[in-house]
């Protein structure tokens, strides 16, 4: 299942992210950052994006968005935020997850993105979750060359909406990726000493 959402969140921003010049993509990425904090019910004017490319049994029949749905939009939603203002695709497939991304931008005495990347991972629900997310990817926009694997971001949402346990699991990659990676740096430093 997972890997067939990484495919459609991939293709769909494959599709996006080799007509950036375009007016057309420019406008559907404007959508997408209009629709952030909805629902995919709320969202008409992106829906021929998504649904043109989901395979019908991640479409809802009883008007209540699916796992899956949630988690493909709201990839495509964090990705046109950091696309917005950019020539070159701030998705790479495969890339970075979110926790190496915010690794990377991470400095030794950064208390305050610290502060912010626990508050994402001890997100209680899927809107709180996302809502941390997009403050931390308007942060990481900032930085020139930074990239997301926007696609593997759906599969890590679709995951952390199935339950406790699968949550968990995400949440642990994640902050394996921000912090092990800092341990390593230092201890360099150490030896470098």
């Amino acid at each position: 299942m997972s890997k067939e959402l990484y495919q459609v969140t991939a293709r769909i921003i494959f599709k996006l992210g080799t007509r950036l010049e375009l007016s057309e993509t420019k406008a559907i990425l404007s959508r997408l950052r209009n629709s952030i904090g909805r629902d995919v019910s709320e969202t008409v004017s992106i829906w021929p994006l998504v649904f043109e490319e989901v395979p019908l049994e991640y479409l809802s029949t009883s008007g209540t968005p699916t796992y899956q749905e949630n988690a493909i939009l709201a990839a495509l939603q964090l990705y046109a935020l950091h696309q917005q203002g950019r020539s070159e695709s701030v998705h790479e497939s495969p890339g970075n997850s979110v926790g190496k991304a915010l690794h990377n931008i991470r400095d030794l005495n950064n208390t305050a993105l610290d502060r912010r990347f626990n508050a994402l991972i001890t997100s209680g629900n899927f809107k709180e979750l996302t809502t941390h997310l997009r403050h931390l990817i308007s942060i990481l926009k900032q930085e020139k060359g930074t990239k997301i694997d926007y696609a593997k971001l759906a599969e890590d949402f679709y995951w952390y909406q199935m339950s406790p346990e699968s949550a968990n699991r995400m949440r642990m990659r994640w902050g394996q990726d921000y912090y092990f990676y800092q341990e390593k740096e230092k201890e360099g430093e150490k030896d470098a000493e």
